[in-house]
């Protein structure tokens, strides 16, 4: 009972810090400036960061106490314009400016260093790293001077955190010894600088435009379209002679809308757009379209019967079928050891998958591939693409699946028995330590299926199970869009249990009738409890490929399914983006539940904007 107690009190320890972290990203925003790039081959910033990393190596030490073997700066050069239109009016319209510094140190040795431990003390200082800000302006000393005092506290962190780690040791019998650090080739890629020239004025006409749509939706409670174009110079310098500069854009639009049905039920809908530049956004007429058929969808979704249960054949198609992969399997493509910790089960779990190496963990039909060198699928640009990770390695594509077996995981710098050098996945947001993250996942078919010969197999599949209809999935929610303040809590628990979230409930979903195969719009009911292994029972697979554009958690485990909520809620950049492909699948049997809502009534009084 007193542990019970202990580890509740922990966990509302953690919950206030989570919140804090929440308000402290919100509030630290520089002063809004234009955005200045330019394609020199001089850099100030590297200069700096070449300098400093060179006195430290020589000179940092504490008598008696170990030097650094290795050290790491990596600098985000961050810009940001986000702009959000409520019903026909802005509500924000912010140009944000920062530079975000982060320093790795390690001292030990590769074999056993201050890495890879997690103690209660300084559990948010583990998963934060050395981190800090640098001053915006290229100013070498003000640069040197950010550089010093963050490296400094670092080193005194690292030193008391190998002295913790060694303690902890002691204690634990160790079957394995596992390094704690690769040895990876050594990089130089400096990549022109980018600028960006925004007419801010036309996307705050087009925004306010946008959200003007809802007028035409008086069922529709609350409306939202959310717009950012971001621009990061990602800096990385290391010990080893690594030197990296690569520019980064990503442009996103979405558009979210909530109401609730007679009966008290919220719902909830949305329509995402990405694209790696402002040109491979969708015309105004393309994003009009999109937003008002999502509106539609709503308003019909409010008057849609409710399922109480279902246990049967499903078909997940589109972005559902592409969303389903994204939570269930691609938390557990990483290869990456969890830390030791003297907090058990707090601060992440093993991959499901990173026993099952060399094993079937899908149908044959269907093998995986992350190849973060891509830039277009099909004529269609990419967001997860990059040239170097952010532990100054190249990318590589790496086939993970092969005709429904396991070959590989996916890798950081730090080792695995089975894989013992990284592949070039270790990713980072604006925070945290870089952890091991998909870029661009495609998932491809053999001898795939048309969406009618699937729909037709869902009818069959009904019929020998004396069913009155199937389920057709077709978006799944993805709470960073449409979020309600209770998911972050939810995300929380769940991964503090299992180190991922449950599959999201069903946005829209129809039921085919098995008689004349005719489509109704349902709601009500959310998955059961999904997990990685039931993938394997896929029954059939589609010949259509969904690309589904994501941010993502930069790893996994308890705090970072946090960051991957605050990433697309205000985050400002902070998770790393991703690109999903998928084709449609159907499934045999799964049970769906009825969601347990607890809300408010709907409003007393009508919109005042319609007519009674």
């Amino acid at each position: 009972m007193k542990r019970k107690q202990h580890h509740l009190k922990l966990n509302t320890h953690i919950l206030r810090w989570i919140m804090m972290l929440l308000v402290m990203g919100m509030m630290f925003i520089a002063s809004p400036r234009i955005m200045i790039g330019d394609s020199g081959d001089t850099d100030v910033i590297i200069d700096a960061m070449k300098d400093e990393m060179a006195r430290s190596m020589t000179s940092l030490k504490i008598e008696n106490m170990e030097k650094p073997y290795y050290m790491e700066y990596s600098l985000i050069d961050h810009w940001q314009l986000e702009i959000k239109g409520s019903f026909g009016s802005l509500t924000t319209s912010d140009e944000t400016r920062r530079r975000m510094l982060k320093v790795g140190i390690r001292v030990g040795s590769p074999q056993l260093d201050n890495t890879g431990f997690v103690e209660r003390r300084s559990i948010f200082r583990s998963i934060m790293g050395g981190s800090g800000s640098a001053v915006i302006d290229d100013d070498y000393n003000a640069l040197r001077h950010d550089l010093w005092l963050t490296t400094d506290s670092t080193y005194k962190e690292a030193l008391q955190q190998l002295a913790g780690k060694k303690a902890y040791l002691k204690n634990q019998a160790q079957t394995e010894e596992i390094p704690d650090f690769s040895k990876e080739e050594s990089v130089q890629k400096i990549l022109p600088r980018k600028t960006l020239k925004i007419d801010r004025e036309k996307w705050e006409k087009t925004i306010k435009k946008l959200s003007t749509i809802f007028r035409q939706f008086p069922a529709l409670h609350e409306s939202h379209v959310e717009m950012r174009i971001i621009l990061n110079h990602r800096y990385f310098v290391n010990s080893e002679g690594t030197v990296v500069r690569q520019p980064e854009t990503l442009v996103s639009l979405a558009a979210h809308a909530a109401t609730q049905a007679s009966d008290g039920m919220k719902l909830k809908h949305y329509i995402p757009f990405y694209a790696p530049s402002i040109e491979g956004l969708p015309g105004e007429t393309q994003l009009t379209a999109g937003i008002k058929k999502m509106a539609e969808e709503l308003t019909a979704l409010a008057s849609a019967p409710v399922l109480e249960n279902y246990i049967g054949p499903v078909l997940f198609t589109g972005q559902a079928s592409a969303e389903l992969f994204a939570q269930a399997m691609v938390p557990h493509l990483s290869g990456e050891r969890p830390p030791l910790s003297d907090m058990p089960g707090q601060t992440g779990s093993s991959s499901k998958l990173a026993n099952r190496l060399n094993r079937k963990v899908l149908p044959r039909e269907l093998s995986i591939i992350d190849d973060p060198t891509l830039t277009t699928f099909e004529k269609q640009p990419l967001i997860g693409s990059y040239e170097i990770d952010d532990e100054g390695v190249a990318a590589r594509p790496v086939t993970l699946v092969e005709k429904g077996v396991l070959k590989t995981l996916l890798m950081s710098r730090r080792p695995r028995k089975e894989i013992s050098n990284s592949n070039g996945h270790a990713r980072a947001g604006l925070r945290g330590n870089a952890g091991v993250q998909i870029g661009n996942l495609v998932i491809t078919a053999d001898q795939g299926k048309t969406y009618q010969e699937l729909k037709k197999e869902l009818l069959q599949l009904c019929q020998d199970q004396q069913l009155p209809f199937g389920l057709i999935i077709k978006t799944l929610d993805n709470p960073g869009i449409t979020g309600m303040e209770r998911d972050v809590f939810s995300i929380f628990l769940r991964s503090g249990r299992s180190g991922t979230p449950a599959v999201t409930s069903p946005v829209m979903m129809v039921r085919v009738y098995v008689e004349d195969g005719r489509e109704e719009l349902v709601r009500g009911i959310s998955i059961g409890d999904f997990k990685v292994g039931d993938l394997k029972d896929i029954a059939a697979v589609g010949n259509d490929s969904y690309v589904l554009q994501r941010l993502l958690s930069s790893g996994g485990g308890m705090m970072s399914s946090v960051f991957m909520f605050l990433s697309s809620r205000g985050g400002g950049g902070i998770g790393v983006p991703a690109s999903i492909v998928a084709p449609s699948v159907l499934f045999e049997e799964l049970e769906f539940k009825k969601k347990e809502e607890k809300g408010k009534k709907p409003p007393l009084m009508t919109h005042p904007f319609f007519p009674k």
